[in-house]
């Protein structure tokens, strides 16, 4: 059992990342081009080089990652090991955890971040109209509201929110990470899983049940968005309209107008049925896609739950986008964006944080309506 902990210890892929920022740094010690403009299919950036929108979450402390970098250069690498694992934990888990880190403001210079608050969670239920819950976000910002995964479990379990446990908590936060875009039983226990929560497939089943009954405009959305496309792709040229975005074919693409105006592009789209996972045969859009692991063409098809994943992150970008292009106006040197997070390198000696924040949570004309809220940090090293 032993060696077979270290040896999985040991074959961490995330600590190769070191090589790769050693190897990506420039002279002056900068790593640079490591954000592809347009990366995924809905607009958002993708992390090149060193990747770094996939660096793993910390399981310890900001002040301990601090402390580890700080010890790190005053020893030897053997004597190094000894300390981390006496005092800390496992060497290399604790290396994996130091990996944001590891990215700092140059000399004289400070990291100021903001990061939108469960936004793609905000956005599903501005896009759907699910006004409990845009109401139960505004309640949250304004302080006198629960937070939203106590309001989920309550809404789906019937328990008065001052009485849900931390547990029943962590239920409530894999129901809306995982429920959103359609997702069964296997997505909530894909979650689960992440989140140390551990429940039968009956009992997701369960779950992922009350959160729909709980969510009826959710939903509807879903249904509405497939039926749209199939009805825009059988009729080229009309455009179908589901609340604030409108599929239409052109020629060889079939596109979603976005509520910012922007369009989401699905090449060569074709109707075919297609057995769904409780076997009926069920017609869909199917359209040409890039394979993110072979870069090759295939063919993919999309049903609501996929349609509202796409339309919500593309929203989401498209507030991040625009959030970016305002905080560089207002002086700031944004040098990275994290998934909903915009990182800027600012002069030591003032405090950036508030401004930052103030500017990120001004909302596009075309999101009215949409709660946003966002915090942040302000500090030498890079972290979660």
């Amino acid at each position: 059992r032993a060696v077979l902990r270290i040896r999985q210890e040991y074959a961490k892929t995330s600590t190769a990342k070191l090589n790769r920022m050693r190897d990506a740094a420039s002279a002056d010690g900068r790593i640079r081009f490591t954000m592809q403009y347009h990366g995924a299919g809905t607009g958002r950036w993708a992390g090149r080089r060193v990747q770094p929108h996939n660096m793993p979450r910390p399981s310890i402390s900001h002040q301990a990652v601090e402390e580890i970098l700080d010890l790190l250069p005053t020893t030897t690498p053997e004597r190094a090991i000894e300390l981390l694992d006496l005092y800390y934990g496992e060497p290399m888990s604790m290396i994996s955890d130091c990996l944001r880190g590891l990215i700092c403001a140059a000399p004289g210079k400070t990291l100021v971040a903001g990061d939108f608050s469960n936004i793609e969670g905000r956005v599903l239920a501005w896009l759907a109209g699910e006004e409990w819950k845009l109401n139960a976000f505004r309640a949250f910002d304004a302080g006198t509201g629960p937070d939203i995964y106590k309001l989920s479990y309550s809404k789906s379990f019937g328990v008065p929110v001052d009485e849900i446990t931390k547990d029943q908590r962590q239920i409530g936060k894999v129901q809306e990470l995982a429920l959103g875009y359609q997702g069964g039983v296997g997505a909530f226990q894909t979650m689960a899983r992440g989140y140390g929560v551990t429940v039968t497939d009956e009992r997701a089943n369960e779950i992922k049940t009350l959160w729909r009954d709980s969510h009826p405009r959710v939903v509807s959305y879903w249904w509405d968005l497939e039926r749209a496309a199939l009805e825009a792709v059988a009729h080229p040229g009309a455009k179908v309209t589901v609340r604030q975005t409108a599929f239409i074919v052109k020629g060889s693409f079939l596109f979603a107008k976005l509520p910012s105006g922007r369009m989401l592009t699905y090449p060569y789209p074709v109707l075919k049925a297609i057995e769904t996972p409780w076997g009926e045969m069920k017609e869909q859009v199917h359209y040409m896609k890039v394979n993110g692991l072979t870069n090759k063409w295939e063919e993919s098809h999309a049903y609501g739950g996929l349609w509202a994943e796409n339309i919500t992150q593309a929203v989401a970008r498209d507030i991040l986008a625009e959030a970016i292009t305002r905080v560089s106006k207002a002086g700031y040197d944004v040098t990275v964006h994290i998934h909903d997070e915009v990182v800027a390198e600012m002069p030591e000696g003032a405090d950036w944080l508030e401004n930052l924040l103030t500017q990120m949570k001004v909302l596009p004309a075309w999101a009215a309506g949409l709660p946003v809220a966002a915090e942040g940090w302000q500090g030498r090293r890079f972290r979660k």
